[in-house]
């Protein structure tokens, strides 16, 4: 009885702190502590979706307000310390377990001849990054620009997505490779 009061009070929590600020909080979610938000209206989140503390949802085109650029769908479960940059989109499907110290960004900082520094450079290399339904992504991932990761795959821990990865794939390695193809029905 006491986990269900809790629960509650922390949706009700995030109903009144993030309800009217993100473009679509879904029914039943729970938001933890942020670090930080830009834009937060460019955030959709689907129903029943639980973000652990001190996540980062960062934009990088903050010229670019209208768009949903970070959307995340239902029954999603993101642990601690998560990190997402979109320029252009980072999509998250239905049922995606997301381990703790992930990061996913969609855009790379462009090297400049001239000897303009990376970090003041306002250009960028930008692909959208989608991850499909029912993924689990270990803990410490990287998830590049442009990757696509199909239904129902496994992203080992420490692993640095570079490319693309079909359905039911196990993936692991830096860079991550296909060590696995699991046709087996999941869940």
């Amino acid at each position: 009885m006491r986990e269900k009061i809790t629960r509650a009070l922390k949706i009700i929590r995030t109903k009144i702190l993030w309800g009217h600020r993100l473009g679509r909080l879904g029914y039943r979610t729970i938001i933890g502590k942020c670090m930080q938000i830009d834009s937060p209206k460019t955030i959709y989140i689907g129903d029943r979706v639980t973000i652990c503390d001190d996540f980062i949802f960062g934009n990088l085109a903050l010229k670019d307000n209208l768009l949903p650029k970070i959307k995340i769908g239902d029954r999603c479960t993101i642990l601690y310390r998560f990190q997402c940059n979109a320029y252009k989109s980072v999509t998250i499907g239905n049922g995606v377990l997301i381990a703790s110290n992930v990061t996913i960004v969609d855009s790379d900082h462009i090297m400049m001849n001239d000897g303009t520094p990376p970090t003041i450079n306002p250009k960028f290399i930008t692909d959208p990054v989608e991850i499909g339904d029912c993924c689990w992504i270990g803990q410490n991932v990287v998830i590049l620009k442009g990757v696509k990761i199909g239904h129902h795959s496994v992203i080992g821990a420490n692993t640095v997505v570079t490319k693309s990865m079909p359905q039911y794939s196990i993936v692991a390695g830096n860079p991550g490779k296909v060590i696995k193809r699991n046709f087996k029905k999941m869940g």
